[in-house]
């Protein structure tokens, strides 16, 4: 009787498991959909008085910032980051990602006289300090932030507090990946890398912040 009743029990037990199984399989598109989408984090364009580009995707991130200026949503755009890529130092070039985004500006059609250069931060915790400062001396009230689309809800964790502390108004703005399509990220590695690297960083950032 006792074997029955334990047999019984596995075989429930089993096939919930099967169930669950098929379920995660007819429904996974739309599960990684959502699971993309909650990367996700933007705000309604408003005109502010600068726009700021985070490093890493220079061109991505650079393009989408030239659309915002071009459509007159700011008038300047300052980029930020002082890492090197690694790649740079095996041909001995000291560039960093903050040169790169201003390359890829100019390439997008953004002139000099736009741009101002931010040779700072190497996370996105030290660029909100760098950007939060720079909005200090300069007495500026509201801002664009550029990134990633799925950068952009980390951005969220890591800026919206410290920002409406110092009443500075934040746009957060997601620039579309040229490596993976968001509504399909699974699809390419670049997009699986990504998603992966940003719910890590998401925990890391919510254990210790």
């Amino acid at each position: 009787m006792q074997t029955k009743k334990i047999l019984r029990w596995c075989l429930v037990r089993l096939s919930i498991l099967i169930v669950f199984i098929i379920v995660l399989i007819l429904f996974r598109h739309p599960l990684m959909r959502t699971a993309g989408n909650y990367l996700i984090h933007e705000d309604d364009l408003a005109k502010a008085e600068a726009i700021f580009v985070l490093s890493g995707s220079p061109a991505d991130r650079a393009n989408e910032a030239a659309k915002l200026l071009k459509a007159q949503w700011a008038d300047r755009i300052v980029v930020t980051g002082e890492q090197v890529p690694r790649l740079f130092e095996v041909i001995d070039v000291s560039m960093d990602e903050a040169d790169l985004s201003k390359i890829a500006l100019n390439r997008a059609g953004v002139s000099d006289k736009n741009i101002e250069v931010l040779h700072i931060g190497s996370s996105t915790r030290e660029e909100s300090n760098a950007i939060l400062a720079y909005c200090r001396s300069k007495q500026i009230k509201k801002i664009i932030v550029v990134s990633d689309k799925f950068h952009t809800h980390r951005i969220n964790y890591a800026f919206r507090d410290l920002f409406e502390d110092a009443k500075i108004e934040l746009i957060l703005r997601g620039a579309p990946s040229s490596a993976y399509k968001e509504d399909l990220w699974w699809a390419e590695e670049a997009g699986l890398l990504m998603v992966n690297n940003e719910y890590v960083k998401l925990f890391y950032y919510f254990l210790k912040y």
